[in-house]
Order: structure tokens, then C-alpha cells, then sequence
């Protein structure tokens, strides 16, 4: 039951974040919600996988500890350069989160991992690509589709 919970969560987060944008409705506060939500799923998403499947987070918990290391690092970074959290909704991260969502999916339905692993495999390089945007950017965008954006000064 909470792995279908946290199925809703994963989708309505991307669905009023398309209809916030499709109908121009952006704004500082929902920004700033939302990637507190994307925080608090992905935390969810671990709690609910030590409780019921111990044995995957064991398996990846390297990975799991890298994004989560990477995230803080970008929060806190963000805080020192922007005076705001340092989470961007990049093209990555909600490619990483939709993944994650399906194989949240395929691993109830099937049993079978390799979505989620390919979801946690995307999850480290857009978080990577999110601190390094944090590190270069010279204004906080957080609705930014990629580290291009920032490059195209260079």
C-alpha cells in the first residue's frame, strides 16, 4: 500500500508542476515547495524500501548515500549562494523521478529492479549536473532544464 502511495505522490508532483507551467501559474513559493516535495518523496521512496525490501537498499546503498550527499551538498550550497535551497527542476532530475516512479511500478507488478536501478543510475548524474549548476550559476533559476543553459556564456 505505501509503495502505491508514493506511486500518487511521485504523479501528482509531476502533473501541477506541468499544469503550473502550461497554464503560467509559477510562482517563488510553489517552486520552493515543490522541490521540498521531490526531497521528501525521494526520502519516502527510501523508507518505504528499508522497511519492505531491505535487501535492495542493501544492494545499492552506495548509490542511494551518493545521491543523497549530492543533494545535501547542492541545498546547502544553493543556501550560502542564493540565500535559497540549491534544488533545480532540471530535464534530469525529472527524468530520474519518472523513472524511479515506473519502476516503482514494474518492481510491485514483477518483481524486477532494473528500471529503479536505471532511475538511480540517472538520479546521481542529474544531481550532479544540479550542483554544478548550483556552483556556476550566477542567478538562482530553479526551474532551469539543464547545465547547457549555462554553459551558452561561455
Amino acid at each position: 500500500m505505501l509503495f502505491i502511495w508514493l506511486i500518487v505522490i511521485g504523479f501528482t508532483d509531476i502533473f501541477d508542476g506541468y499544469m503550473a507551467r502550461k497554464l503560467k501559474k509559477q510562482t517563488i513559493l510553489g517552486t520552493w515547495l515543490d522541490s521540498i516535495a521531490d526531497f521528501v518523496f525521494f526520502i519516502s521512496f527510501i523508507v518505504c524500501a528499508a522497511i519492505f525490501e531491505s535487501e535492495y537498499i542493501v544492494k545499492f546503498q552506495s548509490f542511494i548515500g551518493i545521491i543523497v550527499v549530492i543533494k545535501v551538498f547542492s541545498g546547502l550550497t544553493g543556501l550560502i549562494r542564493f540565500k535559497q535551497p540549491g534544488f533545480l527542476h532540471t530535464i534530469g532530475n525529472k527524468i530520474a523521478t519518472m523513472m524511479v516512479i515506473i519502476g516503482i511500478c514494474i518492481f510491485v507488478l514483477f518483481r524486477n529492479t532494473i528500471i529503479i536501478d536505471i532511475g538511480l543510475y540517472i538520479s546521481i548524474l542529474s544531481a550532479l549536473e544540479e550542483f554544478c549548476i548550483i556552483l556556476i550559476a550566477n542567478t538562482y533559476k530553479p526551474n532551469i532544464k539543464g547545465i547547457w543553459e549555462n554553459l551558452k556564456g561561455f
